[in-house]
């Protein structure tokens, strides 16, 4: 397939005609009388959607073979952005972080700051040198929301009171033309965002042990915040190396309260290939309690090929408990930084909350390979799948194999696909888009990607079918998704895609084999076939914050009475990976055709921490419109 997508006058060229075609293909829908069905699809202004006829491949169909087409593949639609001159869509800074804010459909981004002169002096209207904007997907528009200390490539998660608490990061611009005064050190600040003021502030005197660029957050019931890895600087310097140590900050205390070195943690503690879990581990906290220390919690910890499940003891010390197995394919990386994506399997009380979890994609470890080869590697198309056991089997040091389908440790996706993002979905179904099917991570803002061959066609995976019958293709993109692309899940059950960084990779090693920048500003939101289904509607909620154990009374309207509903938290994603991502069932009584009551987890299960969620009700696989937001604890 060739390649699609670019950047500049090109992109701005090709807005302006999908603009038209927009309007073109709008009034054809109202002539053939489905105007009214293709508005009920999402609560995104139509008027913003550009070129909704455009099919799987993008075939020109009727508007009712179109809408039928959607209902088994979804569909891609740019979001235009009314506020540019000639309205192409623009999310002010590339998506390279983007994060939820809860109770919105406003997203809060951040990448890099741009250089004063060169060939990417030329930012979006107002953003200058700044990294950071809030986008909101109901008008396309965006608000500059400046930041002072770098946070390209820091680690995120959202605190129980709805701020978003971020650490580590990049290092400012020292000296020379393109050097932006207000740019500072921020590889070892915390910051938080304020949703409500629309402000990020730095927290004084609040240093992390060491530089982390690339770190893990995963948040705790008690908002303190587990923050793994990342390199102590930049990985193209001679002193890049990896920060093998772990900081706990403590948010309701404002300050780093344990720190643990490599010295503190044991030479055996970090087994991967490089010291140290490196960049943008998959780090879980399992729902876990041992009866004899309640207060200890247990985390999965896993990157590339290697990974460990460790106790963090209640006097703050951080114990290896087991070493999980080796991958059957030889060298490929799994869960790792842009490579592979790693989701938690649906969370399900019937279940007992047992902990399962699943890795897609990724590329090879690329040790031995010339330029021609880094870029023609082909990524991996497996899945891999491992379920944890229970406490009292993990005490007893009874521990499992990756799930086995016809004798192999793996399942296998259609084509490969590195840069990969998985998204978890109300119906616990799980969307896999973007990315690569040939090369490795890695750019920068002048170019320098080594990869090609988008994986243009969205994926849905059904944990709950048969072997050989979970993989559904859906829609396809026409823009190409690489290196810093993400993907969020909205309250309308759709998923907004940005981002994405490099162009395709060349095979002439005389050029060195690298990638043309392509900063990419358009967003997207992708429907899935649902969306296009008749849907319950929530109509209200008895209480919009309720406790462990609670109980909520659903009113909703639908043809039929709902059968499921779960809880999902926003989402904080960066380089393939959603740091607090889950979806939590619910327990359902005195169903009726118009109401429902539903029943959050126990505090002691540990499968939801206190803080804001998404609530879905369903009609099977069909979730309801629109999610309402609730506070849990």
């Amino acid at each position: 397939m060739a390649r699609r997508g670019g950047g500049g006058g090109a992109r701005r060229a090709a807005a302006r005609g999908l603009a038209l075609l927009s309007l073109l293909s709008a009034a054809g829908f109202a002539a053939a009388g489905w105007s009214e069905m293709l508005a009920n699809t999402t609560t995104i202004p139509l008027e913003l959607l550009h070129n909704p006829f455009e099919g799987h491949g993008g075939r020109s169909l009727l508007a009712s073979q179109q809408f039928d087409e959607w209902k088994k593949i979804g569909r891609y639609s740019e979001i235009a952005n009314p506020d540019m001159s000639d309205k192409h869509s623009s999310t002010g800074q590339v998506a390279i972080h983007a994060a939820l804010i809860p109770g919105t459909y406003k997203i809060i981004l951040f990448g890099r700051n741009l250089p004063l002169s060169g060939p990417k002096s030329n930012p979006e209207p107002g953003v200058g040198g700044n990294v950071s904007t809030v986008y909101n997907v109901q008008t396309g528009t965006y608000q500059v929301t400046p930041n002072y200390e770098t946070l390209f490539c820091a680690g995120h998660t959202w605190s129980s009171d709805g701020q978003l608490i971020a650490a580590g990061g990049d290092m400012g611009v020292i000296g020379g033309k393109n050097s932006y005064p207000f740019m500072k050190e921020g590889r070892d600040v915390v910051r938080l965002f304020n949703p409500s003021s629309m402000s990020w502030s730095t927290l004084p005197g609040v240093k992390l042990s060491e530089y982390r660029w690339y770190p893990t957050q995963v948040a705790l019931p008690d908002d303190r915040v587990v923050i793994v890895s990342g390199f102590l600087d930049d990985p193209g310097r001679p002193t890049g190396k990896p920060a093998p140590s772990i900081d706990v900050f403590d948010y309701k205390a404002r300050g780093i309260t344990v720190r643990k070195s490599r010295y503190d943690l044991g030479k055996s503690f970090f087994t991967n290939i490089t010291p140290g879990y490196q960049l943008y581990p998959t780090v879980y906290l399992l729902p876990w309690t041992d009866p004899n220390a309640p207060g200890d919690h247990f985390l999965l910890m896993y990157t590339c090929r290697t990974g460990q499940i460790v106790r963090f003891t209640s006097d703050g010390n951080f114990l290896p408990m087991w070493n999980f197995p080796g991958l059957e394919p030889e060298g490929m990386c799994a869960a790792f930084s842009a490579m592979g994506a790693s989701v938690p399997l649906p969370l399900r009380p019937e279940r007992g909350y047992e902990f399962e979890f699943a890795m897609f994609g990724g590329a090879t470890q690329g040790k031995g390979l010339d330029c021609k080869g880094v870029c023609n590697e082909p990524a991996s198309k497996y899945i891999f799948r491992m379920k944890m056991p229970s406490i009292g089997d993990a005490l007893a040091g009874k521990w499992p194999y990756w799930s086995k389908v016809d004798g192999k440790g793996y399942e296998e996706m259609p084509w490969p696909r590195t840069f990969t993002d998985a998204v978890l979905l109300p119906n616990g179904k799980i969307l896999i888009c973007n990315g690569a099917q040939r090369g490795v991570p890695g750019g920068t803002i002048d170019g320098g990607g080594t990869a090609k061959d988008a994986a243009f066609t969205a994926m849905l995976y059904d944990p709950e079918a048969p072997p050989g019958q979970r993989m559904t293709s859906l829609a396809s993109s026409n823009i190409h998704r690489y290196y810093h692309s993400t993907a969020v899940l909205l309250p309308s059950g759709d998923v907004w895609v940005a981002g994405s960084e490099q162009n395709d990779c060349v095979d002439n090693c005389k050029d060195g084999g690298l990638a043309g920048a392509g900063q990419e500003y358009r967003a997207e939101l992708l429907q899935l076939p649902y969306a296009f289904m008749d849907r319950p509607a929530i109509n209200s909620v008895s209480a919009n914050s309720v406790g462990y154990g609670g109980k909520l009374t659903i009113s909703y309207t639908h043809t039929k009475p709902i059968t499921a509903a779960s809880i999902i938290p926003p989402t904080a994603t960066t380089h393939s990976t959603n740091m607090m991502q889950r979806v939590i069932f619910l327990k359902t009584s005195d169903i009726t055709g118009n109401s429902v009551t539903v029943e959050m987890p126990p505090q002691y299960a540990r499968v939801a921490n206190p803080g804001w969620y998404m609530l879905w009700i369903m009609d099977g696989d069909v979730p309801c419109k629109e999610a309402t937001w609730i506070k849990l604890g």
